[in-house]
């Protein structure tokens, strides 16, 4: 990529996803209006679709191969950097922008526009390329989840937000649909609901219906309203625009970017209420001090302050909201009326929770204007805590109501439940996972293998949103029905009741496949500060050993020698390779990838086989180096494993080219070491 792109990229990461957006929704949202601003602003000499349109692959199965090129030598720099497509994905947006009826295409036809911002031809690339691009935008929303925060809080849809029909390019749709005009109009529409004396915060269709009534459309971008005619996405638009208010202090403007926003969190420890502080940013001081005589103290070496000068929670303050100014950052809280409480792994105590946790205990309290909303979702779907408790604790807020503990154990049920309730409690969706990942256990020894646990502490399996719920989940290959009712719930599936054996172990579901092991102990060496070893004076060893000090080391002897030892060679492999077929290679289970080429046809073939039989064959041997050996004929992969061990591709070779060729010959084997190295490139293309 040349250095255009590489400006792009640099200019679209700072500008949506700088350390400024710390604490703050990130909209990416890009027109051709922000394009000219940023192009001009940043002083860059070429258009971003004409930059992005000269490194596209036309005519081939994969046309953005070079992005996914180059994201991935960026990587492999820098793992925790933006990843290296937003240009790309800043076009997607772009086309998503310009959505709308005229003499050409219908407000729905997206693919067009984008082939034809890209190529200037409407039919160069069609909804079956888009599906890398796709998978991209999970890619970045998982990147800014892992972020906490530090570099905006993702605003990405899960898979189960979005229309059916739209289910790849809705996460485009999603970037476009509030200009930074909408979200500067938001507070002045959110205070003229809130001051007319209504529950806060609203639904997010009850608002869509608000701006309806009011005929406050005109204040909206065109995106805007468009979307809001549009039945099958407004369902995504309201929850935009719900998420937006849930999130609001109260002020008249939203925190300005470059202002780190603090978030003002409820604690309860000890049978009292107080209040604690979250910062995103990943610059922390030690002690902040804000106007009105607030403090806020680090606790330890967390992203948690202690926080004094406020008064403490009640009906009054949670009802009214709290905001605090400093220098370069607001420590705010938005009115509520109803507050939820989770165990916090961090404090190890009950504090605020953005969303209700499928499995876990929490405590709700509710307004007296919310308790019947909470009451509804309570009956139909928690497991335990339906029953307000009534017992008279003198820190529970005045007039409000208390359920605890409150679990939900099928998610799914949940999500159902949460979609029908009105009111602030129907914004307390679950968050949305991207991808199959492991959570919790007892990890053993994390600095020889983060994936190493202790036996019976296995962690739980996270299963991604986009998933069918009715796939099979396998274990070690094997099927285990006794999970079937974790995964059917939509529950973090546990594996530790599985009394798995040490060793390592394959959890696979669906298409992804992830790996960890499990041991009873680990061994780590410990750090030497001081060496065993034989003195040695004037040429002669000492008869005993002794502790070495800085001026024997470098004459003693310390270790084994090992000379005169002979190493073993190893045993060389010799395999067949079809020399009628299109494609061999041989993938090494280091990373290091060959391609096998066919030797000349020796003379003495033609003299002593005369009806030479078909298919003939080639050697190729194979001498301390394991891995799969794939062919390729009639557009079908088959693959011999070869000593295959484990794979193991970031330590030698080029691991981007070695993912892309066991990812293309995926169907090679059904052998589970086959699936180990699929899993692997996944991992490394991911």
């Amino acid at each position: 990529m040349d250095h255009s792109y590489q400006q792009w990229q640099d200019v679209l990461a700072e500008e949506f996803f700088g350390r400024q957006h710390a604490g703050h929704p990130t909209l990416f949202y890009v027109d051709d209006d922000v394009e000219q601003e940023l192009r001009h602003g940043y002083g860059l000499d070429e258009p971003l679709a004409r930059c992005v349109g000269r490194f596209l692959r036309l005519g081939t199965a994969e046309p953005y191969s070079a992005m996914e090129d180059y994201r991935w030598r960026r990587r492999q720099q820098d793992k925790d950097g933006v990843p290296a497509f937003l240009p790309l994905l800043a076009c997607s947006v772009m086309a998503a922008s310009r959505m709308v009826n005229d003499r050409n295409h219908r407000a729905t036809a997206y693919h067009a526009r984008f082939s034809e911002l890209l190529t200037g031809d409407e039919r160069q690339l069609g909804s079956h390329h888009y599906e890398p691009i796709s998978r991209m935008w999970q890619v970045l929303a998982s990147w800014q989840h892992s972020q906490k925060g530090a570099r905006g809080l993702c605003t990405l849809p899960a898979p189960a937000d979005l229309p059916s029909n739209r289910s790849m390019i809705g996460y485009a749709q999603s970037q476009a649909l509030l200009s930074g005009a909408d979200r500067s109009f938001m507070p002045k529409f959110f205070r003229s609901l809130r001051d007319y004396g209504t529950t806060w915060p609203l639904p997010g269709e009850t608002l869509l219906a608000q701006i309806e009534i009011r005929g406050m459309e005109q204040h909206f971008s065109k995106g805007f309203r468009n979307a809001l005619q549009e039945e099958e996405f407004r369902p995504f638009l309201a929850k935009l625009i719900g998420n937006y208010a849930a999130s609001w202090d109260g002020s008249d403007e939203l925190v300005p970017t470059g202002v780190t926003r603090a978030e003002l969190l409820v604690r309860l420890d000890a049978g009292r209420l107080s209040w604690v502080a979250r910062l995103r940013s990943a610059e922390q001081e030690k002690r902040i001090e804000l106007k009105g005589g607030v403090v806020l103290e680090q606790l330890g070496d967390t992203a948690y302050y202690g926080v004094t000068g406020l008064p403490a929670p009640s009906a009054d303050t949670l009802a009214r909201g709290i905001r605090r100014d400093g220098d370069k950052l607001v420590l705010s809280r938005p009115s509520c009326s109803v507050l939820v409480l989770a165990r916090d792994d961090v404090l190890g105590v009950w504090t605020t929770a953005d969303a209700f946790r499928p499995a876990e205990a929490h405590v709700v309290l509710a307004a007296p204007t919310a308790q019947r909303d909470v009451q509804r979702l309570l009956d139909k779907a928690a497991t335990t805590g339906r029953s307000a408790d009534t017992s008279k604790l003198a820190w529970v807020p005045q007039g409000w109501s208390m359920h605890k503990p409150v679990t939900f154990d099928d998610a799914v049920t949940l999500r159902r439940a949460l979609q029908e309730v009105q009111g602030a409690v129907g914004l307390l969706q679950p968050p949305a996972q991207f991808k199959l990942r492991l959570e919790g256990g007892l990890k053993l020894a994390p600095s020889l293998d983060p994936h190493l646990y202790l036996r019976g502490g296995e962690p739980h399996v996270i299963l991604p949103d986009a998933m069918e719920r009715t796939g099979t989940l396998r274990v070690d290959g094997k099927e285990r029905p006794e999970l079937g009712k974790a995964i059917a719930a939509g529950r973090p599936v546990p594996l530790a009741a599985l009394r798995l054996e040490p060793g390592r172990h394959t959890v696979s579901y669906a298409d992804t496949q992830i790996d960890f092991a499990t041991a009873d102990q680990a061994v780590v060496e410990p750090k030497m500060t001081k060496i065993c070893g034989f003195t040695v004076l004037d040429g002669k060893a000492s008869e005993s050993p002794s502790l070495l000090g800085e001026q024997a080391l470098p004459t003693g002897i310390t270790g084994a020698d090992c000379t005169s030892a002979t190493p073993r060679r190893a045993a060389a492999v010799m395999e067949l390779c079809r020399r009628d077929a299109d494609e061999v290679l041989f993938a090494a289970a280091d990373g290091r990838l060959w391609t096998m080429e066919v030797p000349e046809q020796p003379d003495w073939w033609t003299e002593r086989l005369p009806d030479t039989p078909a298919p003939l064959r080639f050697e190729a041997e194979f001498q301390g180096i394991g891995g799969w050996l794939l062919e390729r004929r009639s557009g079908r992969w088959k693959g011999r494993p070869v000593n295959p061990g484990t794979p193991k591709p970031r330590s030698a070779g080029n691991p981007r080219a070695w993912a892309r060729a066991v990812l293309k010959a995926h169907q090679a084997s059904v052998e589970p070491s086959w699936a180990e190295y699929v899993q692997a490139a996944k991992e490394l293309d991911g």
